[in-house]
């Protein structure tokens, strides 16, 4: 009978090489983000879009504004009267990458778009972000208060804050993924705006004072996370207000100078009556899956 084998001839030595040449793979990786971190130059800036042509911000027309973003903390408010547009940015230029571009179109308006990400991902990031010392990374976007802006906006696996207040948005389309953000009407926009919609995906955040952008849609939906939407604010006509969680709670508050209606808003040649003209309505469409959408009055 044959006696048996040690432990190296059973396979053990197979298992600790595997344990070696993964050891091996991490330290390599964390050779080239030490590396990374160590060629890193902190940038602490203020960015423009100076171009050759910027006569249609400057002249008031109007522009849209498309953000692409992730992995920082990103905050977005109203410039100073007559600024213009303006991004400040605190960043690791070894370790994102920051584009942006502004274009004057055929029809007189203007398109500024941002880009902003990390350019590892993986586990070479994770132990990035474990070496990396200094400031946090920011990007703060100062949108013009006296143009008429449409604005969208992507932002993933990180944080968003916004005060629109005071702004001449015309719509805004909003995304997070993975993030949390907090967005804010802090006082009436220059104009109602036509349309809000919100997504939030694996994260959370709030709303508050839609009533001073009166949108004509408000379009929110929130899946695996937890949303509070708050439509105060001195509404200046009637809203279709559309509401979707899923794996999550979303919550509703809605002031008393309003009048609430169940379904969609009814199209046709009827002539409001007076009380329906001085006092405006929200149309209310709620949905949840695998969670609820509780409204407040």
């Amino acid at each position: 009978m044959s006696s048996p084998r040690g432990c190296f001839k059973t396979g053990c030595f197979g298992c600790l090489g595997s344990l070696a040449l993964l050891l091996l793979i991490v330290g390599v990786i964390s050779i080239l983000a030490w590396n990374d971190v160590k060629k890193s130059d902190l940038r602490d800036e203020q960015l423009a879009p100076l171009v050759a042509d910027s006569s249609p911000l400057l002249e008031g027309q109007k522009g849209r504004v498309i953000l692409d973003m992730a992995q920082a903390e990103f905050k977005i408010f109203p410039a100073e009267p007559g600024e213009g547009l303006r991004v400040d940015a605190v960043y690791d230029d070894a370790l994102y990458d920051l584009q942006q571009q502004f274009s004057a179109l055929p029809d007189s308006s203007w398109q500024f778009e941002l880009s902003f990400k990390r350019t590892t991902t993986g586990m070479r990031a994770i132990l990035q972000s474990v070496f990396a010392k200094g400031p946090s990374t920011k990007i703060h976007i100062y949108l013009p208060p006296d143009v008429p802006v449409e604005l969208e906006a992507q932002v993933a696996q990180g944080g968003l804050e916004c005060d629109f207040g005071g702004l001449w948005l015309t719509s805004a389309d909003i995304r997070m993924k993975q993030g949390g953000g907090a967005i804010q009407f802090s006082e009436p926009t220059k104009e109602p705006m036509s349309g809000l919609r919100v997504r939030w995906a694996m994260g959370g955040g709030a709303i508050v004072g839609v009533g001073n952008a009166s949108p004509a849609v408000l379009d929110v939906s929130s899946s695996m996370g937890g949303a509070d939407v708050e439509l105060s604010g001195p509404w200046a006509r009637d809203c279709e207000v559309k509401l979707y969680s899923k794996m999550g709670g979303m919550t509703v508050r809605i002031p008393s100078s309003v009048k609430v209606k169940r379904g969609a808003k009814q199209t046709g040649l009827t002539t409001p009556s007076e009380d329906e003209v001085l006092d405006p309505t929200l149309y209310l469409r709620t949905e949840a899956q695998f969670g609820n959408v509780e409204v407040v009055h």
